[in-house]
């Protein structure tokens, strides 16, 4: 975790606790991490068992043989702890029978702990309390982790840990969707369906049995929206699924830009079944035409979810920084390359033969013919 720093007074040496109103850091920054690496690997132990020795180490080392149950009944002060630290006075000298003003637990120190880490998130491991989850997604400047490629795997996470606390739980569940995705980084609509249903319907609100299946639908739109706005909706007019990043979405938005210039090119030929044969040829006439118009549907699936992705994200293609050497000219966006190649494309379609336009049009999945026809 990068350390967020605040400081009023010159730093001390790092070696030397900071007094709270000096500095305030996670001591788990990567060099702590790499520290307590490295203190485990010489001690083949785990990271508690390292901390439970070094917290034991010190405290006899400052306090001698207390009895830390003395200070858990309130009757060894902080002033009595410092007095022990600095060795004006003994464990035999102090007073355990009177309570005093200045207990430990009404003292106030700003609480710097161990953190899990990305890593520690993505990986199977113990359940992790709502406070930590909730911590560990939120914005980097805030102290979390929050960002397109944070994945929270299901071991992490109870069925009943999430609180009724929308932006964490959301980025919480986008985690965990995250962690199912394809290596294309495209999750599927039913996995976040899936994941709502098992850590979300705890938090409806309606006991009454004539109530619950409402509460439980109003818990799976709420989230499910809340979910999916976290993601990026996948630009294929047949597909219900979404991309984990921006990065996963502009390399998709990339391929469709490819895919725009290259139906263009075709166009010449596709349309045209002797320009489109091989001019060696052997084949019968008959299986090669039903070839071609197979063909033929390909490309015009091409078009349609070409002409989708620029419909969809016409925003992004106008601003992002995509490849177009194709392009007319250097002014022009990814989208207007977009528009242009598929405009050319479909002015082709009015040269195929009409019967042949209808077969073609019968084969294509409706959603394609709709996106093609809707002008």
């Amino acid at each position: 975790m990068t350390a967020t720093t605040q400081t009023t007074q010159p730093q001390h040496s790092r070696s030397e606790p900071q007094p709270k109103d000096v500095q305030k850091t996670f001591w788990t920054d990567s060099d702590g991490d790499t520290q307590l690496d490295a203190l485990t690997a010489l001690n083949d132990c785990s990271q508690g068992s390292l901390i439970r020795t070094l917290i034991e180490d010190a405290f006899a080392e400052q306090f001698g043989d207390l009895d830390p149950a003395h200070i858990d009944h309130g009757h060894v002060s902080v002033k009595d702890l410092r007095a022990l630290a600095n060795g004006e006075t003994t464990v035999e000298e102090l007073d355990f029978e009177t309570e005093t003003d200045d207990r430990v637990d009404e003292y106030d120190p700003d609480a710097y702990y161990l953190t899990v880490t990305p890593d520690d998130l993505a990986e199977p491991g113990p359940e992790l309390d709502w406070k930590t989850l909730r911590d560990a997604v939120k914005n980097p400047e805030d102290g979390g982790y929050w960002n397109d490629d944070l994945e929270i795997h299901p071991s992490r996470v109870g069925e009943d840990t999430l609180k009724a606390s929308h932006r964490p739980a959301a980025r919480i569940l986008t985690g965990l969707a995250r962690s199912q995705a394809y290596e294309n980084g495209v999750v599927p609509q039913e996995t976040i369906d899936d994941l709502v249903d098992t850590y979300c319907l705890h938090l409806t609100d309606r006991v009454a049995d004539d109530e619950q299946e409402r509460g439980k639908a109003h818990i799976r739109e709420t989230y499910t929206s809340l979910v999916t706005d976290q993601l990026y909706e996948n630009p294929s007019p047949t597909a219900d699924s979404y991309y984990c990043s921006k990065d996963a979405l502009q390399t998709r938005l990339q391929a469709e830009l490819d895919t725009a210039h290259s139906v263009a090119e075709r166009a010449g030929t596709i349309t045209d079944f002797d320009a489109w044969k091989p001019t060696d040829d052997a084949d019968d006439d008959d299986k090669r035409r039903q070839e071609w118009r197979r063909d033929i549907v390909r490309w015009l699936t091409d078009i349609a979810r070409a002409k989708h992705t620029g419909r969809m994200y016409a925003t992004e293609l106008r601003r992002g920084d995509y490849e177009t050497d194709h392009a007319a000219n250097e002014s022009m966006t990814a989208f207007d390359v977009v528009h242009d190649r598929l405009h050319d494309a479909l002015e082709a379609v009015d040269d195929l033969p009409a019967d042949v336009t209808a077969d073609v049009i019968n084969r294509l999945d409706d959603a394609f013919v709709a996106v093609i026809t809707n002008e």
